[in-house]
């Protein structure tokens, strides 16, 4: 008895399961082509600049293969689609570059984000999965639904705000103050406001200095004067030929949230 009743339950089970997935792949059967990759995939959402230029930050879905490469440069081939408010990304295959830049890494794409999306769907082969998404001036939540060959790396990001900026300063042992004394310069001005990113959520700045002997915590600016932003890169000029000496291992950062760097 015991053992008809496991075996009822299983086959309830599994013809539950099956009936789900069937359901699921005829929902998207006319996105599914056979195309497929072999690897795993990495996603976030990011905020990047498509030019060396002033202008404002775009939303993107950073996709990466978890697969390592031979060359740096191999680039994920993906078809989307938009059904409403969701978001359909099927990957077709991986594009292999001409010129191999010749340093192992993983394949990437980038894809666009729109606000009004609510839902991620990937198609790999006939596997299916999804997400839920939340877009709003803050951040960008996302859940899972649905995982099998995807794995969200961050389950919230703050957006960057507008008219905000990072400063990044990393010293040596032996002159640690010009870390605080360039933060002195700009907390004086009437124009600049501290903030910080409060709550959880992956911070789109650089949180701190790298390579330094002492990588001192980056602190983040909203002004309200655009020109005192600009004249920053003057200020900090000064300071670097009246403050820091050469080969000092010292360096400053000012970035911008408009893709203005100093």
């Amino acid at each position: 008895m015991k053992n008809s009743l496991f075996i009822f339950l299983s086959i309830l089970i599994f013809n539950c399961n099956s009936n789900n997935e069937i359901s699921t792949n005829s929902r998207y059967s006319e996105f599914i082509n056979g195309n497929s990759i072999t690897s795993d995939i990495n996603f976030m959402p990011e905020e990047i600049y498509s030019i060396n230029e002033v202008q404002e930050p775009q939303l993107k879905l950073k996709l990466i293969t978890e697969e390592i490469y031979p060359c740096i440069n191999y680039g994920i081939a993906t078809t989307v689609f938009t059904n409403a408010n969701e978001l359909i990304i099927r990957f077709d295959e991986l594009i292999i570059p001409e010129l191999c830049l010749t340093a192992i890494g993983s394949a990437m794409s980038y894809i666009d984000l729109t606000d009004n999306i609510t839902k991620i769907t990937f198609i790999n082969g006939d596997v299916i999965d999804s997400y839920s998404i939340e877009i709003n001036e803050e951040k960008v939540i996302i859940e899972p639904f649905e995982t099998n060959f995807t794995k969200l790396m961050y389950t919230k990001t703050f957006r960057i705000p507008e008219n905000s900026l990072a400063y990044v300063c990393g010293t040596n042992t032996n002159n640690t103050e010009i870390y605080t004394d360039f933060l002195t310069i700009l907390e004086k001005k009437p124009n600049f406001t501290t903030f910080e990113f409060e709550g959880e959520g992956r911070i789109p700045y650089p949180e701190s200095s790298d390579g330094h002997w002492v990588n001192h915590p980056s602190k983040y600016f909203r002004y309200t004067n655009i020109e005192e932003f600009y004249n920053l890169e003057n200020i900090l000029d000064d300071f670097l030929k009246n403050v820091i000496e050469e080969n000092s291992g010292v360096t400053i950062a000012i970035y911008g949230w408009n893709n203005v760097n100093y």
